[in-house]
């Protein structure tokens, strides 16, 4: 059986029902994603209905792939209501009051409502649940996309290196995955998500 991360509450049903923020910092975050540059639009939110299927959120900024990120201007902060299908991503955070007798594990719960690996996917999320998604062309021209479980991007870098290439030897890498020769010339991260649980035995995914 799969044991749930120490802040994720299996058996919660706090997002099953109507949910309204009362603070300003909000009920939860979610994203949309330009699948052309990457650009990440990022959202608070302030209320979902698992009804309708809709949320009330408001921009805050804007990621793109090379880490910039960009604050959302005042004027354009507006609350709107928008259907949970057309976002990328949509994460909530039951957070715990005194009244509150749902037995959590923390003062929080997480739930993943939708996810997708976006720029600064990673922002929020515990290390144990970040996976990222990389892109890698080899000096023989060949290209693979795979994902990553690490708790930081410089750590998915540093594990893709290892598992690919080996360590260093003498005459070249050994140990790794690509033929004799090869090397990676080129390493881009395309996003990270949140992934509660790895269905895999090694911590790259290869191919996907």
């Amino acid at each position: 059986m799969l044991t749930p991360p120490p802040d994720m509450y299996p058996d919660c049903s706090w997002a099953e029902q109507p949910v309204t923020g009362t603070t300003p910092s909000g009920i939860g975050t979610a994203a949309t994603v330009e699948p052309r540059t990457g650009l990440t639009t990022r959202y608070t939110v302030h209320g979902y209905d698992p009804h309708t299927r809709t949320a009330l959120i408001a921009p805050e900024q804007r990621e793109d792939r090379a880490g910039v990120v960009r604050p959302v201007a005042d004027a354009q902060r507006t609350r709107r209501t928008i259907a949970v299908g057309d976002l990328d991503e949509l994460r909530l955070i039951h957070r715990r009051n005194r009244g509150d007798v749902t037995a959590l594990h923390t003062d929080h719960c997480r739930h993943a409502i939708k996810t997708a690996f976006t720029a600064g996917g990673d922002r929020g999320v515990p290390g144990p649940r970040r996976v990222y998604r990389l892109w890698m062309q080899t000096s023989e021209e060949r290209t693979y996309r795979f994902l990553v479980r690490a708790p930081s991007q410089e750590a998915a870098y540093d594990l893709a290196h290892s598992w690919w290439q080996g360590t260093r030897s003498p005459t070249g890498f050994s140990g790794g995955r690509l033929e004799s020769g090869e090397t990676i010339d080129v390493l881009t991260c395309e996003g990270a998500r949140d992934m509660p649980f790895w269905p895999y035995l090694e911590p790259i995914a290869d191919p996907v």
